[in-house]
């Protein structure tokens, strides 16, 4: 089985336990582009964060596991749902990431690592940020409490062409300043 079926399998194993166990209210999923690569930037944390985006995601996503998720899974359940395990600094996420972004497949990350400009300037792919509110119970390795609202918003999506190479630090670092300054100006036009 193929990671691009892993995932889907995933996605449609859990999207409708998911939806019996929480009240998940999804906002904004005609937004999602049907083909093409996209990073899925989660706004958000808590366990559930990246189970429910997978879960109600329109198409089929790889997570990178880290935060409250990654100290809760095993290694083994990673890959069998089509994830990227994160390995110390994330090079071999990242380069794992960028292969499945030129494939064509959606790929979402939560938090720092690997860097989000790299993942931009190396796939050419488009970003798709996205705020989950309520993925967590009292600590971030707790599950909310069952049928409780959970928030997905999935945002309008950004493009950003990198000027240079795409290896490079300064391009790295201009287009995680570009994707920072949209994401500020779409917040002030909520």
């Amino acid at each position: 089985m193929t990671s691009h079926s892993r995932a889907a399998t995933v996605r449609s194993l859990s999207g409708p336990a998911l939806r019996a166990l929480y009240r998940l209210q999804v906002e904004g999923a005609e937004l999602v582009p049907a083909s093409g690569g996209v990073i899925f930037e989660i706004e958000g944390d808590g366990l559930l964060a990246i189970p429910v985006l997978k879960a109600v995601a329109p198409r089929p996503v790889h997570a990178i596991i880290d935060g409250a998720l990654g100290q809760v899974l095993l290694g083994s359940s990673r890959a069998w749902a089509g994830d990227i395990p994160l390995d110390g600094l994330g090079f071999g996420a990242a380069n794992a990431a960028i292969d499945l972004l030129r494939a064509g497949d959606a790929v979402a990350i939560l938090g720092e690592t690997p860097p989000l400009g790299l993942l931009l300037a190396a796939s050419g792919a488009q970003l798709q940020p996205v705020r989950i509110t309520g993925a967590s119970g009292r600590v971030p390795t707790d599950p909310p409490r069952p049928r409780a609202r959970i928030g997905i918003v999935f945002e309008a999506p950004i493009h950003i062409s990198p000027i240079g190479d795409p290896y490079a630090l300064a391009t790295v670092q201009q287009l995680s300043e570009q994707v920072r300054q949209a994401r500020a100006d779409a917040r002030a036009r909520r």
